[in-house]
């Protein structure tokens, strides 16, 4: 069975999403298409306008065969964290080719760029090198990325041109929070922005020492004590974020950071952790054929098969973004897609 990746957001899903899995079936002629997303939070540290059921549900219809999530902890990451994980995950089944797309759509330049970021660049943990990510598209730096760690693990890259006739989430978020029309709007959540959050963070940030906030997972360089003075001036997210944003410290970089202090991750617990298993969303027979040989170790269809780390995580990451919400969402079991 030969089988393709594809590493996903979904945060809104849009019509370049459906161009993308149609043309990595084209180019790959796989048997199996798997896709990994991210769930309720994405890899800038927002919080996602559609939620995972949803994602799964269109993934599935629209030609995966496998969905896959890659949890909070390891998605709102810097690319290449981001990259990292989501490889790792994709490598248990394992696949045989990642697609993605990129505005450069050459595999030797990406390679070349990389080597020429990765010998300049500080740690992505760390300071945002912003005149490094300036010089290059959004999708070519996860693609440099995803590149380098499917080199790691056997897998073949394929890169897509990124089509400028479809419009990007970022774009799409714009348009529907200013009210205009777009793709699967009565499937978005409104309240999901990070303003909805700001009280909370903002009491938190207020009602913590900056001993407590350094032991969470990305809060460096002494980046708590520029946060905890932004929350007592901000009566907003957009005027906190025109109090913390430097040449150094990016709007994602701010986010993430935020985001693991609402959800308490610690760095303690980021330690060395890496994400070689499955956490199945949904799939139909395709998928249920391409599952049969992993190692039950490895594969997650219930909660009770998280580790308690993952446990705690699923948890904490479910009560934050239905706290925002009038209706809390109730977690479904693993979809079985009858197509």
């Amino acid at each position: 069975m030969k089988i393709t990746g594809i590493i996903a957001e979904y945060n809104p899903f849009h019509q370049g999403h459906i161009y993308h899995i149609r043309k990595t079936r084209e180019i790959t002629r796989c048997d199996c298409l798997v896709v990994i997303v991210t769930g309720y939070f994405s890899q800038r540290g927002l919080p996602s306008l559609l939620p995972k059921k949803e994602k799964n549900r269109l993934a599935l219809e629209f030609g995966a065969n496998l969905v896959l999530e890659c949890p909070v902890c390891f998605g709102s990451q810097s690319a290449d964290y981001f990259a990292r994980y989501n490889i790792q995950s994709l490598s248990c089944i394992p696949i045989d080719t990642l697609c993605f797309g990129s505005e450069t759509n050459n595999i030797s330049t990406l390679e070349e760029k990389l080597k020429e970021m990765e010998s300049t660049t500080v740690d992505p943990r760390l300071s945002f090198n912003q005149n490094l990510e300036r010089k290059t598209g959004p999708n070519d730096l996860l693609a440099m990325y995803y590149i380098k760690y499917c080199r790691q693990f056997g897998i073949q890259p394929v890169s897509i041109q990124r089509n400028p006739i479809y419009q990007s989430a970022t774009q799409t978020r714009t348009d529907f929070f200013n009210g205009k029309d777009v793709p699967y709007k009565s499937l978005f959540f409104i309240e999901q922005n990070f303003n909805s959050y700001y009280p909370y963070l903002s009491l938190t940030l207020q009602l913590s020492s900056p001993a407590e906030l350094a032991q969470y997972h990305l809060v460096n360089e002494g980046i708590e004590y520029r946060l905890q003075a932004a929350s007592q001036k901000a009566k907003n997210w957009d005027e906190f974020l025109s109090l913390t944003i430097t040449k150094n410290y990016s709007r994602s970089r701010i986010q993430r950071t935020c985001l693991m202090i609402l959800l308490k991750i610690k760095k303690s617990e980021m330690i060395d952790r890496d994400f070689f298993q499955l956490k199945v969303l949904g799939l139909d027979s395709i998928g249920k054929e391409c599952l049969k040989h992993i190692h039950k170790d490895r594969l997650i269809m219930r909660f009770n098969q998280m580790d308690p780390f993952l446990q705690n995580i699923e948890l904490k990451t479910n009560i934050l973004y239905n706290s925002v919400l009038k209706s809390p969402i109730q977690e479904g079991p693993v979809i079985l897609y009858d197509r």
